[in-house]
């Protein structure tokens, strides 16, 4: 089993470093076909249509049939789709290969996320499957500093190339390294007929709030790392390398954190850490317009990635424990699908504003968004906590 666990890790975390590095380029790339703010908008927003839409669905698809046929095909379209990059030709072109990246994504993260769901033992879920996100966002930091170096020095067709060969690499390591699970076999049994049809599922209390989180996550996110590029470029002459540092360690700071963040998460009151870290990762956003330096906005980017692991850890753990019940790829795919609607409507209302009011106003707009979303998940998450107690944690309290 740790052999299985570590396979996923590291291929998941390679794949990751593929997806990362385009973070920091890919704005200033569709600059070069003279695209508007609204129109980077788009591009980006393409990549998170198609896992908003198929995410339950492909989740739920991988409950019955297996997850490693759906990880290795999405690998492979990944692959593919890193070359069509770097032959696009128009914004059109950019904003299609960027869907299909979306489908490819949706084929991967969530439902290798649901692999390791099922082998994780109860009562370890907080610490298991956040070790599992740490592998994840280490990948994901690498890349933005390896695609903006490597963009700067040489090409952004070069980097896009880097990208294609390192998931070609995630794919071998996944064929070879990990074994075919029992899911398909095990969903045979009785017990699928009693999991709950999709809509049951989303009405869930700790469903709503654990996608309201993730869903207003996204919007802010994908809106910080849509523009700030463009921000720090034109404010302070950033370069893309420079712009691969903040990224970067943003996204390091929710990887190394959610580690012990997970472990907090199996011992401490779940809803409490949820609502922690859903009021105070949105608020750093306010502070961007006023720091001029690289690394003034990196000790900001600390602070925001470690309230987001915060966060996410307890509801992670919730999600995995309420996946035995409901369908460990089914809940997966919903969260991946909540975070991919607020990755799409970030970019769109995001650069709507930027065209109207001018870059500096994506902050706080992203930090108004995140403190919405934080007031329906504290609803939600509590009325669900009171029938429910153990799950959330909180007859913990009690004890600590």
């Amino acid at each position: 089993m740790v052999r299985i666990f570590a396979s996923l890790f590291f291929a998941t975390a390679v794949a990751q470093v593929g997806l990362g590095i385009i973070s920091p380029i890919l704005p200033l790339y569709a600059r070069t076909f003279n695209a508007t703010g609204l129109e980077i908008g788009l591009v980006f927003a393409a990549f998170s249509v198609s896992r908003a839409l198929l995410g339950p669905f492909l989740g739920r698809l991988s409950d019955r049939v297996g997850r490693k046929p759906l990880i290795l095909g999405g690998l492979a379209v990944y692959a593919a789709v890193s070359v069509l990059y770097a032959v696009a030709s128009s914004l059109w072109q950019l904003g299609l290969f960027r869907l299909i990246q979306g489908i490819a994504s949706v084929m991967v993260t969530p439902i290798a996320q649901a692999y390791v769901g099922d082998l994780t033992p109860p009562g370890s879920e907080g610490k298991v499957l956040n070790a599992f996100y740490a592998s994840q966002f280490v990948g994901m930091a690498i890349g933005p500093v390896l695609g903006g170096g490597i963009g700067e020095a040489w090409s952004y067709d070069a980097s896009f190339l880097v990208m294609g060969a390192l998931t070609v690499v995630s794919f071998f390591l996944v064929a070879v390294t990990v074994p075919t699970d029992e899911t398909a076999k095990a969903r045979r049994t009785p017990r699928v007929r009693r999991i709950e049809p999709l809509r049951e599922v989303i009405r869930h209390d700790a469903v709503k709030a654990m996608s309201v989180y993730f869903a207003t996550r996204g919007f802010w996110r994908q809106a910080f790392s849509t523009f700030y590029p463009l921000y720090a470029a034109a404010a302070f002459g950033a370069s893309e390398a420079q712009i691969g540092i903040v990224l970067s360690v943003y996204t390091f700071a929710e990887g190394l954190l959610q580690i012990p963040f997970g472990y907090l998460a199996d011992r401490f009151p779940r809803v409490r850490l949820v609502v922690i870290g859903s009021i105070f990762a949105p608020l750093f956003l306010l502070a961007f317009p006023y720091v001029g330096s690289v690394w003034g906005a990196s000790l900001l980017t600390v602070g925001m990635g470690g309230f987001s692991a915060l966060g996410r850890a307890p509801l992670v753990a919730i999600r995995t424990r309420l996946g035995r019940d409901h369908g460990m790829g089914t809940l997966a795919g919903v969260q991946g699908s909540a975070f991919a609607v607020g990755q799409m409507l970030g970019p769109l209302g995001s650069g709507s504003v930027v065209d109207a009011f001018g870059l500096a106003s994506v902050f706080p707009f992203g930090t108004l968004v995140g403190c919405a979303g934080t007031g329906l998940v504290i609803v939600w998450i509590r009325r669900w906590a009171k029938k429910d107690p153990e799950a959330a944690g909180v007859r913990r309290e009690r004890h600590t």
